[in-house]
C-alpha cells in the first residue's frame, strides 16, 4: 500500500510541477520575433511595434523582461528618436542596475544626439512631452 501511494504522490507532484510558470517575465514570443527580424531585417517597424507590445504586457504584469527598455531604446536610437531612446535607456537604468555603465553611456549619447539638432522619427514613438520616466503604460493613459 505505502509503495502505490508513494508513486501516486509522485505522478501527483509532476503533474503539478508542469502546471508551474515558466518564466518570471513576460516575454510574448520575443525569441520568435528576434528570429524572424534576423531572418528578414526588412521588417524592422515591425520587430520595434514588438518590443512596445512586450513592454505594454510586461508592464501590465509588472514583469518586464531584462533589457527590453534598452532593446527599444536602441531601436528608438536607431531611427533617430534620440529623445525617446534615452527615456527608455534611463528606464532600463533604473530598473536594473547591473546595467548602469552601458546605460548611464548610452544615455549621454542620445543626448548628445539629440542636442546636434538631428530631427527625430516620431512615428514610432510616444510623444516627446512625457517624463523621463513615464512608462509606456502611464503614457497611454495620460493620452486618453
Amino acid at each position: 500500500m505505502t509503495f502505490q501511494r508513494l508513486l501516486l504522490y509522485s505522478c501527483l507532484l509532476v503533474f503539478v510541477a508542469g502546471c508551474a510558470p515558466k518564466t518570471r517575465y513576460v516575454w510574448n514570443e520575443y525569441d520568435n520575433k528576434l528570429y524572424q527580424h534576423y531572418k528578414n531585417p526588412a521588417e524592422y517597424d515591425q520587430f520595434i511595434e514588438h518590443l512596445k507590445e512586450v513592454i505594454e504586457d510586461g508592464e501590465e504584469a509588472g514583469k518586464v523582461p531584462p533589457g527590453i527598455y534598452a532593446e527599444y531604446g536602441f531601436a528608438l536610437y536607431e531611427k533617430g528618436n534620440f529623445q525617446e531612446a534615452a527615456k527608455y535607456f534611463k528606464l532600463e537604468n533604473d530598473k536594473w542596475p547591473e546595467s548602469r555603465v552601458l546605460m548611464s553611456k548610452m544615455i549621454q549619447n542620445a543626448q548628445m544626439r539629440g542636442k546636434q539638432g538631428k530631427q527625430p522619427n516620431q512615428a514610432a514613438a510616444p510623444s516627446s512631452s512625457e517624463p523621463a520616466n513615464s512608462t509606456i503604460s502611464e503614457v497611454k493613459g495620460a493620452s486618453k
